[in-house]
């Protein structure tokens, strides 16, 4: 995908709540309509590897949760997973911009 069509999906917040709520549902593998610690770790473990960096150490899955857990359950729900999709939507942009 373009740097301009990444952009599109987050300026268009339609596109955005599809392209999180696809994501969402892939990785909630216990259908609670949440995503605990280990879920994320998935996450991060999938996208690390897919990107060719190290996994994340637990302390690093800790400080995800916590920056993106805005009530402090413990849990993320669909909303703050969205703050993740949109950092992870800019930096693939950032990155095809410098190609």
């Amino acid at each position: 995908m373009s740097g301009q069509g990444i952009k599109n999906i987050i300026n268009d917040k339609q596109k955005l709540k599809k392209v999180t709520e696809t994501a969402f549902k892939a990785v909630d593998i216990d259908g609670s309509g949440y995503l605990e610690k280990n879920e994320l770790e998935q996450v991060m473990i999938n996208v690390a590897s897919d990107i060719g960096v190290e996994k994340p150490t637990k302390e690093e899955v800790d400080e995800v949760l916590k920056e993106l857990d805005e009530n402090g359950d413990g849990k993320l729900s669909m909303e703050e997973f969205q703050v993740l999709i949109e950092q992870v939507l800019e930096m693939m942009s950032n990155a095809q911009g410098q190609k």
